[in-house]
């Protein structure tokens, strides 16, 4: 059985995320031998990364609960799936402090994403893979990029039914 979690990093109200993650959800329903954790970062409510020592050091020590129960997510989960909207052409800075909070637990992760917004969440799928790779986790190539106005309305609801199947299916496909 692999694990995968499905992170949330829009923390909006009226986000897109939401229906991003029925898109998503509903293609890991088709799939057997996979379980699915949701981890919304709006509700996890992580604080802002304070800690003395970067999460790569080895004297860094998490500590505090709520980051805790962040590393023991990403610990269980055999992949990471980002649903990941693009904010002034990068990643939200809930994603981006919820990455930074973790050192060790990205190490050979396989992580994918499916990004949204105006570009297709081109730019923050390229700041994603920069964090990730750095952490040394596996992002993986077939990232999801939803266009607003092309695979999406501004909504979340779905203008291109088979390009947005394809595109969720093919990033899945590289974690599971």
């Amino acid at each position: 059985m692999t694990n995968v979690l499905i992170v949330i990093g829009s923390a909006r109200k009226g986000r897109v995320a939401d229906k991003v993650l029925e898109y998503v959800l509903a293609d890991f329903a088709k799939r057997v031998g996979v379980n699915t954790t949701v981890a919304d970062l709006k509700e996890l409510n992580l604080p802002f990364f304070e800690n003395e020592n970067p999460p790569t050091s080895p004297a860094f020590v998490i500590d505090d609960p709520l980051v805790q129960k962040w590393s023991d997510m990403v610990q269980a989960a055999d992949s990471v799936l980002f649903i990941t909207p693009e904010y002034n052409h990068s990643l939200s800075a809930i994603q981006k402090n919820a990455i930074d909070s973790l050192g060790p637990d990205w190490l050979e992760k396989p992580v994918t994403a499916v990004a949204y917004g105006w570009s297709g969440g081109s730019l923050a799928v390229l700041n994603l893979r920069e964090v990730l790779e750095n952490l040394k986790a596996d992002a993986k190539h077939a990232m999801a990029q939803l266009g607003f106005m092309k695979d999406l309305n501004p909504d979340g609801s779905i203008i291109d039914e088979t390009n947005v199947a394809l595109q969720i299916s093919a990033a899945i496909d590289e974690i599971v």
